[in-house]
């Protein structure tokens, strides 16, 4: 009798444990239910600069969970927006890659609110070869030449974004560096301020940018100009105008009387009792 429930018990558990596997095993292999949503992409590469249409965007599902922060779930709240950075083709809109709605299009979309974009010349040298592109950060320095040919430079602005190099809005389109020949302007993002102190720097003396790694975004303290005497060369002394000395003459030699001193010679003539003088020239 004690045998029988013993069978009777491992059974029971043995029977147990099959359907507690089969169940675990049921849970696990069915398919899970996913809270999908659609989220706005790029239907096709959209260059910086683009004023987006409904042509350019289509829906893909996505699970909620795995949704990066500043995504779209309807298309309207997209269209007419202008793209900060470029997008590729089936690439997710966040809202960061986008300019503000009402912003415009092109560079005017690119210009955050309270900064402004001011342009200046630049070359080959001015403008480092050409490596200067949409997206990179300078530092700007100001050469005045002084009207005795002496001359210093300072650090005016530090850290600014470049917006355009010539017209192109694109960091992807590299310009060939060794166009040397060509001359364009760099349209750099700056306060009110900053605009002024480059405006002004333009008409008094010469602009040079200075790249910078886009990951060092230190603002030192500016220092004083470098002159030409930081660099160990002084101003040599101006000649002194020579002035021709006056004559020596010997104190026993007698000297030339002018012509307003010299008596000439006197001649004394008699008359009777009268003398008169008279001189030869």
């Amino acid at each position: 009798m004690q045998q029988n429930r013993v069978l009777i018990a491992f059974g029971i558990a043995w029977l147990s444990a099959l359907l507690l596997s089969w169940y675990v095993y049921k849970r696990t292999s069915a398919p899970q239910a996913r809270n999908l949503a659609s989220v706005v992409a790029a239907a096709r590469d959209l260059a910086i600069g683009k004023r987006i249409q409904a042509e350019d965007l289509r829906l893909i599902s996505l699970d909620r969970k795995d949704l990066p922060k500043g995504a779209f779930l309807k298309t309207a709240e997209v269209i007419d927006r202008a793209v900060a950075t470029p997008i590729s083709a089936g690439e997710l809109l966040l809202n960061a890659k986008l300019a503000a709605k009402g912003s415009g299009e092109g560079l005017t979309a690119l210009i955050e609110p309270g900064l402004r974009a001011v342009s200046v010349q630049v070359n080959e040298i001015s403008g480092v070869s050409g490596f200067i592109q949409p997206g990179t950060h300078v530092d700007v320095l100001f050469t005045r030449v002084f009207s005795n040919g002496d001359a210093a430079t300072a650090t005016i602005l530090q850290n600014v974004k470049v917006l355009a190099y010539g017209r192109q809005l694109d960091p992807s389109a590299k310009l060939d560096p060794r166009d040397t020949t060509r001359t364009t302007v760099a349209t750099l993002l700056v306060t009110q301020q900053e605009a002024q102190r480059i405006v002004l720097a333009g008409q008094r003396g010469r602009i040079q940018l200075v790249l910078r790694n886009r990951l060092d975004d230190q603002v030192d303290e500016f220092s004083d100009p470098v002159e030409s005497t930081d660099l160990g060369i002084e101003e040599p002394p101006k000649p002194q105008p020579i002035r021709p000395a006056a004559p020596v003459v010997p104190a026993n030699v007698p000297t030339k009387a002018t012509k307003a001193d010299d008596p000439g010679h006197v001649v004394r003539i008699y008359r009777g009792d009268k003398m008169t003088e008279e001189k030869l020239k």
